[in-house]
C-alpha cells in the first residue's frame, strides 16, 4: 500500500538516505537549511545514521532500514536527492 501524503512537515521526523553519489553532501546541506527554515519543528536524521544505501554494505544497510526507521519514529524519508 502507498502511504498517505503528509499534511505538513511541522513536528515530523525525516530520515536522510544517501548513496553518496551526485553531490549528495551538498544537496542534503541545501535541503536541510531550506526545510528547517520553513519548518522549525522538523527533525532531520542525517544519512550517516543509516550508512550508504549503495556499495559493499548496501544489503545490510537496506535490510536494517525498516527496524531503524521504526525505532527512530521516522515519518518520511528523503532518498535519491542528487543528479
Amino acid at each position: 500500500p502507498v502511504a498517505k501524503p503528509l499534511d505538513t512537515l511541522e513536528h515530523v521526523t525525516i530520515a536522510e538516505l544517501s548513496n553518496h553519489k551526485f553531490g549528495s553532501e551538498l544537496t542534503f546541506e541545501v535541503l536541510e537549511k531550506a526545510l528547517t527554515r520553513r519548518f522549525p519543528n522538523l527533525k532531520l536524521i542525517p544519512h550517516a545514521e543509516f550508512g550508504d544505501t549503495y556499495g559493499p554494505a548496501e544489503s545490510e544497510v537496506i535490510k536494517a532500514l525498516p527496524d531503524k526507521l521504526k525505532a527512530m519514529n521516522v515519518d518520511a524519508v528523503i532518498s535519491g536527492n542528487g543528479g
